[in-house]
């Protein structure tokens, strides 16, 4: 005789839903975007989870979930990380859980990084968007900031791109406050002061040649 089973739906919840009490509208109402743009967002009232809202032909809605700390961190001039309790491990962009295999995948916590850098790798961009065309040639660094394990992807301002240099010493600069969105677009990266460039060499005029046309095509933008 064949038995028949009731099968109901498991009503248990990880967690509540956020309750979102601060929001911020960047785009003026008569304007539309015809690109990419951040447009908004709201941050829950004990400020542990931020929503983005994101324009792009249509407007999208980016949850951050556990990571959102790190973009309300921007939104206060902050770099947030997280860093492994057992081995003492730190990264950025951030981890919910330690790669160390001793560690077994041990939660993170969140601490505030210094804001100071080094350029692990760099590269120059020769084109870009519409949007960014008239400030070609873009210098793009990955850079590891403090002590993370990893390193972020920013551009980098205030030098020639023929006297970027593996290992340099690097300063994050905010934008101001109001200008802020929430986002990576918030700070970039500039040398230190104290920072000096090595003499011209080989490799650096094989650069500065490469990029001289840029500058030039640029002048003749409109």
């Amino acid at each position: 005789m064949m038995k028949s089973f009731l099968v109901t739906k498991n009503k248990d919840k990880f967690a509540d839903p956020p309750k979102f009490n601060e929001r911020k509208d960047y785009r003026p109402a008569d304007v539309k975007e015809t690109g990419l743009s951040f447009v908004g967002h709201e941050i829950s009232e004990d400020r542990t989870v931020i929503n983005q809202f994101l324009h792009y032909d249509q407007l999208y809605t980016i949850r951050h979930g556990w990571n959102s700390r790190f973009f309300i961190g921007l939104l206060d001039g902050k770099i947030m990380g997280t860093r492994c309790p057992k081995c003492g491990d730190s990264w950025v962009p951030v981890r919910t859980h330690c790669w160390n295999l001793n560690c077994k995948l041990q939660k993170t916590e969140w601490v505030e990084m210094p804001l100071t850098a080094k350029v692990h790798t760099w590269t120059i961009a020769g084109w870009s968007g519409r949007s960014s065309l008239k400030r070609l040639p873009i210098i793009l660094v990955y850079a590891s900031i403090g002590t993370s394990k990893v390193a972020m992807a920013n551009e980098l301002h205030g030098i020639n791109p023929w006297d970027v240099e593996f290992g340099m010493p690097l300063k994050i600069v905010f934008k101001p406050k109001e200008q802020r969105v929430g986002a990576v677009i918030d700070f970039h990266f500039e040398p230190v002061d104290f920072w000096k460039p090595s003499p011209m060499n080989e490799e650096k005029q094989r650069i500065k040649d490469l990029v001289t046309p840029v500058y030039e095509w640029v002048k003749t933008l409109k």
